[in-house]
């Protein structure tokens, strides 16, 4: 609170000063306004009188220029959540939904299969699942990382429709391999499963809508990052971030992160 308190001090100072600086300004142009009309000059002197003071309280400018961006992405991330909210019943449909079912407690996530934090977030999903905790977990895939996204987000939804205990231990295979993915990792996980590679490669054209219809809501949204990981109780959304299992468990339990009580 201190810390806040302090940063607004800063900015109200640097306003004054600015303020100050505009008056003078103001004051200069009327004083030779007596002489000869007010022209450019005016708006010369003002400009130097602004850089002058920028020059000399730089950081003033930038804890001003910190605090307006930081507002803005607050604003822009609780719009994100309150419109999540509101589309929840949509994004459910079009989600794979893991973990307990009939939980009060729901984790969205919009993710690509490829990028490594939300590699990080399913492995702690799987987890948190296999530990049987209270919390459905809903997973959207979108592919952002280029053709091999797309192909395994496709196989994930394709695998999904076939079994939602066969998607999450297929999931726990290709996320061991941190990436690393290919054609013939893909069909072994398959296989580790049992699943017929072939079979899930028949389904491909009917999975084609599907990730488009992700990545349409996910436009739609204005995303702006993945794993984009929401945590809803009822009818209240929050954007959080958070990967790691004791992280997720805490968000669920109610309690703060480590990073929201630092700010």
């Amino acid at each position: 609170m201190e810390k806040k308190c302090s940063l607004g001090h800063k900015v109200c100072a640097f306003l004054s000063i600015l303020a100050l600086g505009v008056s003078l300004a103001a004051y200069l142009g009327q004083k030779e306004s007596a002489v000869k009309p007010v022209d450019s000059t005016f708006d010369e002197k003002v400009k130097n009188v602004v850089i002058d003071v920028m020059r000399q309280n730089p950081q003033l400018l930038m804890d001003a220029m910190g605090e307006g961006i930081a507002k803005k992405r607050e604003d822009a991330i609780k719009q994100l959540s309150k419109d999540v909210a509101e589309q929840k019943t949509e994004i459910s449909e079009q989600s794979m939904k893991f973990g307990e079912s009939g939980s009060k407690n729901v984790m969205l996530c919009f993710f690509d299969p490829l990028c490594k934090h939300c590699i990080d977030f399913q492995k702690s999903m799987i987890k948190i699942v296999r530990a049987k905790k209270d919390v459905n977990f809903r997973l959207i895939p979108v592919a952002v990382l280029g053709d091999d996204s797309i192909t395994l987000a496709k196989v994930y939804l394709a695998v999904y429709d076939k079994s939602a205990e066969k998607a999450i231990a297929f999931i726990e295979k290709i996320t061991a391999t941190d990436g690393e993915m290919d054609k013939a990792a893909i069909e072994k996980a398959l296989k580790d499963v049992g699943l017929d590679p072939k079979k899930i490669q028949e389904t491909m054209p009917d999975v084609d809508k599907k990730l488009a219809a992700n990545g349409a809501i996910a436009e739609k949204l204005k995303i702006p990052v993945v794993p984009a990981v929401f945590f809803i109780r009822g009818s209240e959304s929050t954007m959080i971030q958070a990967t790691g299992v004791d992280q997720l468990l805490a968000v669920i339990d109610g309690k703060k992160l480590e990073n929201e009580e630092a700010e």
